[in-house]
């Protein structure tokens, strides 16, 4: 279940994006503003790990945008996450040899064991999960995933992708993992 937590907004996150906007975004003119918009984004999420509402607000009042056209870009584009993320970013890779090697079988079990899909979040907010249709290029290791940018682990079934999953989530948050996103 993916979840958008707006209400929860910090002072220093808040503090952090104004700063962001103020030094690297100050357009001369609306057709300026236009173009950054995208910039300004994708600089948002990297620095937070995803947009939240709140933040869209400041990109608009900072650029002299209306939030409806900053809004039509976050959906627009695939790439951008308007929930958070989290605690753990797990990569799983449904290329060809994965595929073959029984990546569906992991799919299934995210779905039916953790209630989530592609691009969502375990409502305890302990991971979220992105379905890749391409290679992680590992293909030695499939079916594979990748946790937090970092660590892989293969030759899966759903046993040992379970098994997976709870050693990760036991080792504790990853300090700014986001920002690899």
């Amino acid at each position: 279940m993916a979840q958008d937590v707006d209400t929860a907004v910090n002072a220093a996150d808040t503090d952090r994006v104004r700063a962001l906007l103020r030094d690297n975004f100050q357009p001369q003119d609306h057709e300026e503003a236009q173009e950054l918009i995208l910039g300004a984004l994708q600089d948002v999420q990297h620095l937070l790990g995803w947009v939240p509402l709140w933040a869209t607000r400041l990109v608009a009042e900072h650029l002299g945008v209306s939030e409806n056209r900053i809004y039509g870009l976050l959906t627009f584009y695939a790439d951008f996450r308007t929930s958070q993320p989290g605690h753990h970013f797990m990569l799983l890779c449904h290329g060809t040899a994965c595929f073959v090697g029984g990546s569906q079988n992991l799919i299934n079990e995210l779905r039916d064991h953790y209630g989530i899909a592609d691009s969502e979040t375990t409502s305890d907010g302990e991971l979220t999960v992105q379905v890749v249709n391409g290679c992680l290029g590992v293909c030695d290791l499939a079916p594979v995933i990748q946790f937090d940018h970092q660590n892989y682990y293969g030759k899966l079934d759903v046993e040992k992708f379970n098994e997976a999953i709870a050693e990760v989530i036991r080792q504790g948050p990853v300090e700014n993992h986001h920002e690899a996103h």
